[in-house]
């Protein structure tokens, strides 16, 4: 499926993303709140999909037992939340691991893609990428016709 697809480009694609957002942020040119839809945009993206798919997926059950273990309560009180708090809660998560000074973007990106396929997150992450499309065909018909 992903066959031919270089890993190390997607990584270094997508921390070079992460730079840039930490540029902007720095500079103090976008809000947290632009910050936090942004590293949920960049998380949901194909590229992201692609390079979680190539290289963690396969560790997917052991990454979410270690989630759960490292604090069960809030789990437990993550999944039981409306869909509306958990993608608050979602943001603030991104924007919390996004701002480890002294963590690598690599492994920044790492903990935001684990952070984005936990189940109680990766409804609302992925269903960003298959919403139908509310475009309008090029063809109008009138009643007449």
């Amino acid at each position: 499926m992903h066959e031919g697809i270089d890993s190390d480009k997607l990584r270094t694609n997508l921390n070079d993303r992460l730079k840039s957002l930490h540029d902007l942020y720095q500079g103090d040119l976008i809000s947290d709140n632009t910050l936090s839809s942004q590293l949920l945009e960049l998380i949901a993206s194909r590229e992201a999909k692609t390079f979680w798919d190539i290289t963690m997926k396969k560790d997917i059950t052991a990454r979410r037992m270690l989630t759960m273990l490292e604090d069960p309560q809030r789990w437990k009180e993550d999944s039981s939340l409306p869909e509306e708090e958990r993608q608050r809660i979602l943001k603030q998560r991104l924007t919390g691991v996004f701002f480890c000074a002294d963590e690598s973007y690599e492994h920044v990106l790492e903990m935001l893609l684990d952070i984005a396929n936990l189940p109680h997150f990766e409804s609302i992450v992925y269903s960003r990428n298959s919403k139908p499309t509310l475009k309008k065909s090029g063809a109008k018909l009138s009643i007449l016709d």
